[in-house]
C-alpha cells in the first residue's frame, strides 16, 4: 500500500522538483557572473548591454544613451559572452541591424 505512494512521490520529484532546482541554480550562476559589457536578454524580451552591476540590480543600456535599472532576477540569458574585446560600433552600423538588408537597398 505504501509502495505506490513512494513511486508517485519519486516521479513527482524527478519530473517537477529536480528540473526546477537545476534551473534555479543555473539562473543564480548566470546572475552572479554578470559583468559590464555583456549583452543580455531580459525576461521581458529586451536586448541590452550591462553597464553596471550592483548587489541586487544591474544597469542596462537598451539603446545608445538609454539606461534602465533592473533587478538581476530580470535578466533571462546572456546573448554574447564578454571575450574582452569591446565593440563600439553603433547599433545602426552593425551588419545584423534590420535596416541593412541587401534586398532593401533602394534599387529594383
Amino acid at each position: 500500500m505504501v509502495l505506490p505512494l513512494v513511486l508517485i512521490a519519486l516521479v513527482f520529484w524527478l519530473l517537477i522538483l529536480r528540473p526546477q532546482q537545476k534551473r534555479k541554480q543555473q539562473e543564480t550562476k548566470l546572475q552572479s557572473q554578470l559583468q559590464p559589457g555583456v549583452e543580455v536578454l531580459t525576461k521581458a524580451g529586451i536586448f541590452a548591454t550591462v553597464v553596471e552591476v550592483r548587489e541586487n540590480e544591474v544597469e542596462l543600456e537598451i539603446s545608445p544613451g538609454t539606461r534602465v535599472r533592473m533587478l538581476k532576477a530580470g535578466v533571462g540569458d546572456v546573448v554574447t559572452p564578454n571575450d574582452g574585446v569591446s565593440d563600439d560600433t553603433p547599433v545602426e552600423d552593425r551588419p545584423d541591424f534590420p535596416g541593412n538588408d541587401d534586398k532593401n537597398d533602394g534599387s529594383r
